[in-house]
């Protein structure tokens, strides 16, 4: 009875280490795919400029969407704010969501999903992601947006 209670612990053991590989390889991100940033200094002025933080995915032979992810931590901002994608080095453009509104209190957490589709310029091979944006409105020039901490991750659908 002892032996038979110890086998079925081992392969207790050796079934749940093979399911926690299986789990933490499926969600591994390759390298250069997240950005994560914390305590960036305060971006000023009228939309639309680079961010400087990018991400990369590399394309198959033909194309296929993808799902770049924003999450952020912002203080204080006295004006609208409009955060957008630099596909390649190409303009700031929106993809979806871009409104990062007027906030009063101290700390707000915004996530944005944007979906990037073949026609909107994807090509086989590397593709570059550069969070840009800036202020809107009629005090634009003067708008500061404060990014407490954030994440970006781009990822091909399936």
């Amino acid at each position: 009875m002892r032996k038979t209670s110890q086998t079925f612990r081992k392969r207790y053991l050796a079934m749940l280490f093979l399911i926690a590989g299986t789990f933490s390889a499926a969600f591994a991100v390759p390298p250069g795919q997240v950005l994560k940033a914390a305590n960036l200094p305060s971006l000023v002025g009228p939309c639309c400029f680079s961010f400087n933080e990018t991400v990369a995915v590399t394309e198959p032979a033909k194309p296929v969407a993808v799902v770049v992810t924003w999450s952020a931590t912002t203080g204080f901002t006295f004006e609208d704010q409009f955060v957008g994608l630099m596909l390649n080095g190409g303009p700031c453009s929106f993809y979806g969501a871009r409104a990062v509104p007027l906030q009063a209190e101290d700390k707000n957490t915004h996530t944005f999903v944007w979906i990037v589709f073949p026609s909107d310029g994807l090509s086989a091979g590397t593709n570059t992601f550069t969070l840009c944006g800036g202020g809107g409105g009629e005090f634009a020039n003067d708008a500061v947006m404060n990014i407490l901490g954030n994440t970006l991750a781009v990822r091909l659908s399936n």
